[in-house]
């Protein structure tokens, strides 16, 4: 699936791997400016570059951090295209290398080819705009999100997602990424703009729920811990069973590592 959403001075660039015709899970991408902000999964790859060859005003890619479902175009944009591929330092080395990905993740998204990507600095510039690159680990070790300073707008990239997250990856840092998220409420953003939720003109309120929701989260946890629960069963009490992906990645998107990730912060 490839579809395309114009949002004033944004585009939005929504695609997903199908099956039976039904998006499996779907990422969006954003154009903004000269700037192609995320490229999508390695399934709609092909998609993505025939569309960007009719849009010559697209001149960089900046990714967010290096999950598939993320820089699955950047290569063929970057070999084919032309066009240069910025990302967080600290993923340089992932992206040329190629990811390493449990079996759900490639069945999901698909496998991104390698490429060679030049580090993003402190800010991304260009005629009418000026991003600010913010570090922001928790979802990735590697995650960034920008920030438009004039118009307070924020590419979140994976930092927000929804409001009351009940999954979690092993790999995850909750700690960090509750700092993450005060770091990002603290400039005060007007409009967020996630490569899965879409765009809100309530950046504020929604972060702040975040954080509200995963405090709170929290704070029952520890509760029914310090009445002799253990981890499982705390999960299923709060969040549920978990769903059939949980089964499918035996376990490493699951209820009990969110719990567990937050009785450990």
């Amino acid at each position: 699936m490839f579809a395309v959403r114009s949002q004033g001075l944004l585009t939005q660039l929504r695609m997903a791997r199908t099956l039976f015709g039904r998006p499996l899970h779907d990422v969006f991408a954003y154009v903004f400016e000269d700037l192609l902000i995320d490229t999508g999964p390695p399934t709609t790859a092909a998609q993505l570059a025939a569309w960007c060859r009719t849009r010559p005003e697209i001149r960089r890619v900046l990714l967010t951090h290096h999950h598939e479902d993320h820089v699955g175009g950047a290569a063929v944009l970057h070999e084919e295209l032309g066009l240069p591929v910025l990302a967080p330092a600290s993923a340089l080395a992932i992206l040329a290398e190629g990811l390493r990905m449990p079996l759900y993740r490639r069945l999901v998204w698909g496998t991104p080819r390698p490429f060679r990507a030049a580090p993003l600095g402190e800010t991304v510039e260009g005629e009418g705009y000026r991003l600010r690159v913010i570090p922001t680990p928790g979802h990735a070790f590697t995650h960034v999100c920008f920030f438009e300073e004039e118009r307070r707008w924020l590419f979140s990239g994976d930092l927000y997602v929804h409001e009351r997250v009940r999954y979690l990856r092993r790999i995850e840092d909750v700690q960090e990424h509750m700092a993450s998220l005060h770091r990002v409420l603290a400039l005060e953003p007007k409009l967020l703009i996630c490569d899965h939720a879409g765009t809100h003109p309530d950046a504020g309120e929604r972060l702040a729920g975040k954080i509200r929701w995963w405090e709170e989260l929290a704070g029952k946890a520890r509760e029914l811990r310090d009445q002799g629960l253990e981890e499982a069963e705390i999960a299923r009490r709060l969040l549920g069973r978990d769903g059939l992906l949980s089964w499918v990645s035996l376990g490493d998107f699951s209820h009990r590592n969110l719990i567990r990730a937050l009785l450990s912060a």
